[in-house]
């Protein structure tokens, strides 16, 4: 039965069972922190420690996807290992065996997106289904998680919430085995071609991405606890992160055809912009409708550069170093919002709002770095003839021989 559907479909499927706990954790696992008695402090600390463990954890797990026979056996440990330590931090007592088993269930969860991804994005290469439709159902998946986790919240309180995230990584467990196999191996890259991941221009760009992303840092582990505080409740706080996600996904689905001829640093500078911009309206502690529009904008300081960094890794990034590649990225990403995370438990409990001001200076630094990194990554080898790093007319399609029919 489950051949007879396209493999963008299944992936689709894939990303929207599995990015459903993902919508769920977000914004109530901080809450989760709070009921079994941690400070804002040791909430920071958890919340902050996986990016920074990520830096081992990705590594070795992208690296054994790239070797293994089979990738989907290594998502589908990877989810089982997450479910494992989420049954376990129900049974966790005291400060360090709450802060510890939750901190290595946030770190292995984390994993899994920047693995899926890969796949998405190999797929991506081979013709077989456009990334950005794919990675949607994700997103979709996400806002549904959000709004049951707030409907939880509020009429059934934090056990009900806790459970629904057991529930969300048993089925995405399960739904693994909706990954469509790997395409057929192309013939390997040259060994200067496989250097790429160790490029300075590369390793630039994927910092001032990082770097900007971070400024999410204060909305991701502490924007529910802020909204509470600010009269909201739990389930209008779940429509506040839906709206994010539908303006994500709307962008998402656009993508291909709006941004088609510009260039992926464009993008992800278009992100730190908004961002910027972004973080210093949240400061001012809007009513109901403005904050919606707010977290409208979150389909610019996120997916508009992350939609720019997934393009900029296909096009420079031989197919048997994908995963590799999103682990590098990963260990950017963690040590930047590790560094956010931080920051904003140490702000917030003083500044409570007015944390979001230092988070726009984030997307800043994150502008400067992409804008040096820009001559440097306009010389690094293309992959793919689909996409070109310097935009404008380069980004149109090329004819190659290697192209797979679409």
């Amino acid at each position: 039965m489950i051949g007879r559907f396209a493999p963008a479909y299944l992936m689709g499927a894939f990303y929207a069972i599995a990015f459903f706990v993902n919508g769920v954790l977000t914004p109530f696992f901080p809450v989760l922190l709070q009921v079994k008695g941690l400070s804002g402090e040791q909430i920071a600390f958890v919340l902050a420690t996986p990016q920074v463990m990520r830096m081992f954890t990705m590594p070795v797990v992208s690296g054994l996807s790239d070797r293994a026979r089979d990738r989907r056996q290594v998502m589908a440990g990877l989810i089982g290992l997450t479910l494992g330590f989420s049954m376990l931090f129900g049974f966790a007592q005291g400060d360090l065996a709450v802060m510890a088993v939750g901190s290595i269930l946030l770190v292995l969860s984390y994993c899994v997106g920047p693995l899926a991804d890969a796949f998405a994005m190999i797929m991506e290469r081979h013709g077989l289904g456009e990334y950005g439709k794919m990675r949607l159902w994700g997103s979709a998946s996400f806002i549904l998680g959000n709004i049951v986790g707030g409907y939880a919240m509020e009429h059934s309180g934090s056990t009900a919430v806790y459970f629904l995230v057991l529930f969300g990584f048993a089925i995405a467990l399960l739904s693994t085995v909706a990954i469509p196999p790997a395409p057929p191996a192309a013939a390997p890259s040259s060994a200067a071609a496989l250097t790429v991941l160790r490029k300075p221009a590369f390793l630039a760009v994927l910092l001032g991405h990082a770097v900007n992303q971070a400024g999410h840092a204060a909305l991701y582990s502490f924007g529910t606890i802020l909204w509470r505080a600010n009269g909201f409740s739990d389930f209008t706080i779940g429509i506040f992160w839906a709206v994010g996600v539908i303006a994500e996904i709307i962008l998402f689905a656009l993508a291909g055809r709006m941004f088609r001829v510009v260039s992926p640093l464009k993008l992800m500078a278009g992100g730190a912009v908004i961002g910027c911009l972004r973080w210093l309206l949240f400061a001012m502690d809007l009513p109901l409708l403005p904050t919606l529009a707010l977290q409208v904008m979150h389909a610019g300081s996120f997916a508009l550069a992350h939609i720019g960094l997934m393009r900029f890794l296909r096009e420079v990034v031989p197919t048997e170093r994908a995963a590799s590649a999103q682990g590098t990225f990963v260990i950017f990403n963690g040590l930047a919002m590790a560094l956010g995370t931080a920051l904003a438990g140490r702000l917030v409990p003083t500044l409570g709002s007015d944390t979001y001001v230092v988070m726009s200076v984030f997307p800043i630094l994150g502008l400067i770095i992409l804008t040096a990194a820009g001559g440097g990554a306009r010389r690094l080898p293309a992959h793919d003839a689909t996409f070109r790093v310097t935009g404008g007319e380069d980004l149109m399609p090329a004819p190659s021989p290697d192209a797979p029919a679409r």
